[in-house]
């Protein structure tokens, strides 16, 4: 005979929903209820990020240094795909050449920059 309802959960004493941070998780539940009370999506803090920039860096520097972060990252996809073979081959140098296209229209934003100064 089937049952109409179904059993219940399983208890977790454990409490597996939460992560092993405690800080972690009472962020995300600030995040939580400022954007359910409020409507705006707060900024995260700046001790979060992985990277910061400084206030004071011009339009145009990180714009250099982004497309040197491209030309790195587009020599290092083109030596790796020079050691594979088949579709990992050509999945590599698909990655290049979308580094290539980024790079390019950075270079070109430099260029525009370039020409508005003079």
């Amino acid at each position: 005979m089937e049952k109409s309802v179904p059993d219940p959960p399983t208890e977790n004493p454990a409490n597996e929903t939460a992560t092993e941070d405690p800080l972690r998780d009472r962020s995300a539940l600030y995040r939580a209820i400022d954007f359910y009370l409020t409507g705006k999506q707060p900024t995260p803090p700046d001790e979060m990020r992985f990277y910061n920039v400084s206030k004071d860096v011009s339009f145009e520097d990180p714009q250099l240094y982004v497309a040197d972060l491209l030309r790195c990252a587009s020599v290092t996809a083109y030596q790796c795909g020079d050691q594979l073979k088949g579709a990992d081959r050509a999945m590599v140098y698909s990655i290049w050449h979308l580094l290539e296209i980024a790079k390019a229209m950075v270079d070109h934003s430099i260029e525009c920059l370039g020409m508005k100064k003079g």
